[in-house]
């Protein structure tokens, strides 16, 4: 009998131990899954913050000469909204002085502006999704001046981080920042 309750107690034991290790186990995971996000929020809200955009190594307040040093002449080039725009593979700038070519761009011109495709810069989600790397944004809404695109827009030190989608649900079409 006294056999009988040491097995009982040590099944009961190592069952304990195998729950708490698996427990244990299940929130060490998600605690490294939060962190991992926590980062890449933090990353990419520092390069924000930078004026920056992941993937792309030029930010906001480059020059024409720091672009063209950095990444040689663009594919493409062309006068738009804001100023002259250099078109690059994934990603394009505008600088801030118009002109008929990039060679007529002021060499210390800067940049004001950057646009890239989602895949570039790693933000590829919907909206929900978005929110879930980044946090809230400082404004959502429907853009229904430029069709009905829906927009979340990231304020960082002076820098707005604005993210256009199709739709609420649709992912991530074009991602542009720019001086506030």
């Amino acid at each position: 009998m006294v056999d009988l309750i040491k097995t009982c107690r040590n099944v009961f034991l190592v069952g304990i131990i195998c729950s708490m290790a698996l427990f244990g186990c299940s929130k060490i995971s998600e605690t490294s899954e939060d962190k991992t996000i926590n980062a890449a929020q933090s990353n990419t809200l520092d390069k924000v913050k930078n004026g920056q955009l992941e993937g792309v190594s030029i930010g906001i307040g480059a020059t024409k000469k720091e672009v063209i040093n950095k990444l040689g002449k663009p594919i493409e080039g062309r006068n738009s909204e804001y100023g002259f725009s250099a078109y690059y593979d994934g990603f394009n700038f505008q600088f801030e002085d118009y002109a008929n070519s990039i060679d007529e761009v002021n060499d210390n011109s800067k940049v004001v502006m950057m646009n890239a495709e989602p895949k570039t810069v790693g933000l590829t989600g919907t909206p929900e999704e978005i929110k879930k790397i980044l946090g809230e944004p400082s404004r959502e809404f429907m853009d229904d001046a430029g069709g009905d695109a829906f927009i979340l827009e990231y304020e960082n030190n002076g820098n707005l981080l604005i993210l256009k989608f199709d739709t609420k649900d649709s992912p991530v079409k074009n991602i542009t920042l720019r001086i506030k």
